[in-house]
């Protein structure tokens, strides 16, 4: 082999390896990947949606409204038609809510692997209308930090979301839950000494309906929720002059519960399994010539204590996981504590 065809050889080799890494770093920006921006950043708003319309399905109905555990486990209202013990007020017409959630997620497309965490803290305050009625407003912190293993980079996210919430007392064993919030997300990207920043744009809106029937000790509860997620993606220019285009996601879930919870004094320990289907997502495209299984449908089993102090002080633990998508992992812990005055 003579110097030249060396030469040569070093110089694809060179070039390769510069197209590569630029490669690399495009395919790291989620405006690029919907998978990747679905996995890493528009879960977070569906998670968020989730525990908080199954909050306000439980506050209306007095505990069980769905999986994130945010029940009062106490009545509520005093509806007509209603006798006895079961028919006096309530009294507190405030109530105050905090929760924490943190998420193991991962996204194991192997093209886009990655792996990370989100911290969600959550609050919000409401007052009961006319003995049946909760209105109020939830605020929602993101934290994303996330491990873009197939370039080396890294994904961080901080977000804030405000969402308005409405629940109604059908009757005792029925309850209307609806929410619409607005948020915002900065995310920040770094491959190979890249760097990148953007703004996400999104909305959020759920609608629900929580049955909830209590046999003795028992409390049986099925939910059925429609949420939907949009988030817009802007457009912005990495460190070394790639401009990434702007895009959108949007994701729309139907999610089906059944709960049993048995109260024993102060606690009342429960399990749930919840299926999930995804009526919309993005479909992440072929990568390298692999493609994704871009899976629409999950299993959510999960099981905790939700725990109150005499009529006012009030929380649960709770732990769940998402099942059956073969590519996308969603592992929840959530605390929450709230007060009513």
């Amino acid at each position: 082999m003579n110097l030249r065809n060396i030469l040569t050889r070093i110089a694809a080799l060179a070039l390769l390896a510069v197209f590569g890494q630029a490669s690399a770093q495009t395919s790291s920006q989620p405006n690029n990947s919907p998978g990747l921006a679905n996995a890493l950043i528009t879960s977070t708003g569906i998670s968020t949606a989730d525990g908080l319309a199954g909050a306000v399905g439980s506050f209306v109905g007095g505990g069980g409204g769905q999986t994130a555990g945010l029940g009062l486990n106490m009545k509520r209202f005093a509806l007509s038609g209603e006798t006895g013990a079961a028919a006096a007020p309530g009294a507190k017409a405030w109530n105050v809510w905090f929760a924490y959630a943190r998420n193991n997620i991962a996204y194991n497309f192997a093209p886009l692997q990655s792996d990370g965490r989100v911290n969600v803290y959550l609050a919000g305050i409401d007052y009961t209308f006319n003995n049946n009625v909760v209105f109020g407003v939830a605020t929602a912190v993101d934290r994303t930090d996330v491990d873009l293993n197939f370039s080396g980079g890294r994904l961080k996210g901080r977000g804030v979301t405000v969402s308005p919430y409405l629940g109604i007392a059908i009757n005792k064993n029925l309850a209307f839950d609806a929410t619409l919030g607005y948020g915002q997300t900065d995310v920040d990207t770094a491959v190979g000494g890249v760097a990148g920043s953007s703004r996400t744009d999104r909305n959020v809106g759920t609608l629900g309906l929580t049955y909830r029937a209590v046999i003795d000790k028992w409390t049986l509860t099925a939910r059925g929720a429609y949420l939907a997620v949009h988030d817009k993606l802007g457009a912005y220019t990495l460190s070394n002059g790639t401009c990434v285009p702007d895009g959108t996601v949007n994701v729309s879930q139907v999610r089906l519960t059944g709960m049993a919870a048995y109260t024993v004094g102060q606690f009342t320990p429960y399990a749930a399994l919840t299926y999930v289907n995804d009526v919309k997502h993005p479909n992440q495209p072929p990568v390298g010539g692999v493609a994704s299984a871009n899976d629409r449908d999950a299993w959510v089993p999960a099981i905790g204590v939700r725990f109150r102090v005499d009529n006012q002080v009030y929380g649960s633990i709770q732990y769940q996981s998402e099942r059956a998508r073969s590519e996308v992992k969603n592992n929840q812990f959530m605390f929450n504590i709230g007060v009513r005055f």
